[in-house]
């Protein structure tokens, strides 16, 4: 549901949301007790040790971060919120909070808040960044409003949530607070609004930021680069990857072609050794706003030159032993359903380390497609 709140933040300050709507959250919780009584229990189901009740602030610096939220003990910072829509997470994020917090020896916990449709691949990103840290991670059950949560070796608790649980956590311990429940009202519809499809506003800042077309000018030259040298792979005579269906590499009948749509930008290749599967590889708009971890997929359609459900069954263990992310998803009625696997792209990395590590991992994806049977033909 619209309201004049969300109209006007998604007319006039839609690069602001995240700072809105964490100002916001802060003067519900200031401006209620049960309000404040919801967010506690939901953090306390998280990490029981914290106290029943703590001050909230925002945007307070904390040594090199500065977290979006953070609650007070007297003098001693318990608890980090961070509140995202579609931005990444930055180099703080988790590491640096955690770090933060657990400086003072009592319990503490990092909450993370992401729109639902976030929830996997943040938690994900959150996972590679305490391996990548050596930070050792600890399960925990997973309390009422809390998507994942963990003990780390550190002291603190991770857990991540959505604006969706989040608020409903508060709202469910409203009664006769007809203000607060329209001050939810409001948040939740500009959380709402941040997170549909909808179209935004642009910001005279994105459009005449010349590093998006960089960026994007970029990405067409990895791919090219890296489907190049696939082809020609020294280790393998032939290469392990095609830009030709025909036997005769110079067949001009049954070479690939480089697509560009409204959506995406790439090119269809297939794996030889794969009796031939064919893939799409590129930016895929869609699925790289969606789910934020790569501009870059591989997607396998459901006919007969992508053979989705079979490629599937193949990768779909390999992946989740190998943490790939790889999912199926509805690209609309001419393409119907398709299996995609994310193809990631390290950072702060050269250009020809970048189209290495493409290679690796389409090298990767080839070995178990090898075992792909041929498609029986009927009678």
């Amino acid at each position: 549901m619209n309201t004049v709140f969300s109209h006007i933040i998604q007319k006039s300050f839609s690069n602001q949301y995240e700072n809105i709507a964490t100002d916001a959250l802060a003067f519900i919780l200031n401006s209620s007790e049960s309000a404040k009584h919801g967010l506690m229990k939901l953090l306390r189901g998280i990490n029981s040790d914290l106290p029943g009740n703590l001050q909230f602030c925002t945007q307070q610096t904390e040594g090199e971060a500065r977290p979006d939220m953070r609650g007070d003990d007297g003098m001693v910072t318990r608890v980090f919120i961070e509140n995202k829509f579609w931005a990444g997470l930055t180099e703080n994020q988790p590491v640096t909070y955690l770090k933060r917090l657990a400086e003072h020896p009592q319990s503490s916990v990092l909450l993370m808040v992401v729109p639902a449709a976030r929830e996997s691949t943040v938690w994900r990103e959150l996972m590679r960044s305490l391996a990548e840290s050596n930070i050792s991670i600890s399960n925990r059950e997973n309390s009422v409003g809390v998507f994942r949560s963990l003990g780390t070796n550190l002291g603190p608790a991770l857990a991540l949530t959505s604006w969706a649980r989040l608020l409903s956590a508060i709202e469910a311990e409203l009664e006769e607070e007809p203000d607060t429940k329209n001050d939810l009202k409001q948040l939740r519809s500009l959380c709402d609004s941040a997170d549909s499809h909808a179209f935004q506003p642009m910001s005279r800042i994105e459009v005449t930021d010349q590093r998006t077309p960089a960026l994007l000018l970029q990405l067409s030259e990895i791919v090219q680069e890296a489907v190049d040298l696939a082809v020609s792979d020294t280790s393998n005579k032939k290469g392990f990857l095609s830009t030709n269906t025909s036997k005769e590499e110079n067949s001009k009948k049954g070479r690939l072609t480089q697509t560009h749509t409204w959506s995406s930008i790439g090119r269809y290749v297939c794996f030889p050794e794969a009796q031939s599967v064919g893939a799409w590889i590129g930016t895929d708009f869609q699925l790289w706003k969606e789910h934020g971890l790569t501009p870059l997929w591989l997607i396998f359609n459901e006919w007969e030159f992508g053979r989705a459900p079979e490629v599937r069954s193949l990768l779909d263990p390999w992946a989740t032993r190998n943490n790939v992310f790889a999912i199926n998803h509805y690209l609309g009625s001419k393409d119907g359903n398709v299996y995609a696997v994310a193809i990631e792209l390290p950072t702060g990395e050269e250009k020809d380390q970048v189209v290495r590590s493409v290679v690796n991992q389409l090298r990767n994806i080839a070995e178990p497609l090898a075992k792909l049977p041929p498609i029986q033909k009927t009678k």
